[in-house]
């Protein structure tokens, strides 16, 4: 039973605000609690709104309207919850958020009388130690990306995996990167498309100096360590390209797969490769 519906939106999207009203609407005829995060409720012109924790507490559903990049943030609100999520597509292309604006309202009724079906997509934590001690975390649904400054040198990048050593990367950077992630960044750099409910994890080089350096698929219980080795360089660290952060030659980077996935709210008229040939272009001429 969905009785508190949070919504978070894009603020500056087209269309945002008139069909936001509308589910709103729908929702409060509907008996539904609406929770309106707040930039959320700024755009609709309301003075109060639903902290980012009450939210998390009490949600039943949330609904996102906007873009990939609104989804991956909104996410971050309701992180370690098991709360569903809806995307309305108010960006470009539109992975996580695949429902059409056209079809949000009669979406979100048939979410509500049950009517849906969700993927579970898996996250990746980042844990970073410096002399053996933690200094930072975070997850991702995406991707985790490895790359140099402004300078054009290569950086050298040390990799193992569950305690045994892989490879030392001579390249611009790394990215690793959930299924979800796949047809992300590690697409444009050369990586592979993956199914996105599969068990694995991809390493991506980033323009490495060797061409034998492709990417490589592992199992989603691997343990990825990293160590930057590249003492003069100024090398950064990014989570679903909403997070950075400067890279120190004594820490280490230790990733695996987080035990909450993500519970997304896919479309009941498109499997993932009709999503693939509409959002990619496949088979047009």
């Amino acid at each position: 039973m969905m009785k508190n519906i949070a919504i978070v939106v894009k603020p500056h999207a087209e269309e945002v605000a008139d069909i936001t009203i509308q589910i709103c609407d729908y929702l409060k005829s509907e008996g539904k609690n609406v929770l309106l995060e707040e930039r959320t409720a700024s755009v609709l012109g309301y003075s109060d709104f639903t902290t980012h924790n009450e939210i998390k507490d009490n949600a039943d559903l949330l609904i996102v309207l906007g873009g990939d990049g609104t989804l991956i943030s909104s996410n971050r609100i309701i992180s370690g919850a098991n709360i569903p999520i809806l995307g309305v597509n108010l960006g470009r292309l539109g992975f996580l958020t695949e429902t059409k604006v056209e079809e949000a309202l009669d979406t979100v009724k048939k979410v509500l009388s049950g009517n849906y079906k969700f993927d579970n997509r898996m996250k990746l934590i980042s844990d970073i130690f410096y002399d053996e001690e933690k200094v930072f975390t975070t997850e991702v649904l995406n991707d985790i990306v490895i790359n140099k400054g402004a300078l054009a040198r290569i950086i050298d990048i040390e990799v193992h995996i569950d305690n045994q050593y892989v490879n030392t990367y001579r390249a611009d950077g790394l990215i690793i990167s959930t299924p979800t992630g796949s047809t992300a960044y590690t697409l444009a750099a050369g990586g592979p498309i993956v199914y996105p409910t599969l068990n694995s994890i991809i390493l991506t080089p980033i323009c490495p100096h060797s061409l034998t350096h492709r990417p490589i698929v592992i199992h989603d219980d691997s343990e990825i360590k990293i160590r930057i080795l590249n003492d003069d360089e100024k090398v950064f660290i990014t989570y679903d390209g909403q997070i950075g952060r400067k890279m120190s030659l004594k820490e280490e980077i230790f990733i695996y797969k987080s035990p909450q996935p993500v519970k997304l709210i896919v479309s009941q008229k498109r499997n993932y490769f009709a999503l693939l040939k509409e959002k990619l272009g496949w088979g047009s001429t």
